[in-house]
């Protein structure tokens, strides 16, 4: 009976480890930020026609003046969002920033606008600090906090396409 229980001890023991390593296993790893609005997931770098399109018609959009890309960037304004477009090296047109307006827009990890430099680093303990610039990089994907001058609340959020040299 006490060899019965031992076998039943140790294969509830190998389920549950082998149960752990198939979940961990499974998860996806979180290779670049995102910005979710409305269930409509924006990534910088990502092409921007199809993300468009699921937003909807902009409150406005604006062509930017850039001798690089013959006024090929644009700006579309959202309500409490902004999304820079521009071309990249194969003339395709991509997200190159987003960047939250309002306290209604917040990041996954949720630091929105009016939020202390202590909820920063909460939400984000691998940041690079200076002068009140908050900056956290994951792939091509980097996320600038302003603190303002006087480092003492988010006063912009922005998701830039960053390309590491």
């Amino acid at each position: 009976m006490k060899m019965l229980k031992k076998a039943a001890a140790a294969m509830l023991a190998l389920t549950a480890a082998l149960s752990m390593t198939l979940c961990v296993w499974g998860a996806e790893k979180k290779t670049a930020y995102t910005f979710t609005t409305d269930k409509v997931q924006i990534a910088v770098g990502a092409e921007a026609k199809p993300v468009l399109d699921s937003l909807g018609e902009a409150k406005e959009s604006k062509t930017l003046t850039n001798c690089a890309n013959s006024g090929k960037d644009k700006v579309y304004l959202y309500e409490n969002f902004d999304i820079y477009t521009t071309q990249n090296e194969k003339k395709a047109t991509i997200i190159q920033s987003v960047v939250l307006k309002t306290d209604k827009a917040a990041t996954e990890e949720g630091v929105k606008l009016g939020q202390t430099p202590k909820e920063v680093k909460a939400a984000y303990p691998n940041a690079v600090e200076s002068y009140g610039l908050y900056t956290v990089t994951l792939g091509n994907s980097r996320i600038i906090i302003d603190c303002g001058m006087k480092n003492d609340k988010v006063v912009d959020i922005s998701y830039e396409y960053y390309v590491a040299k």
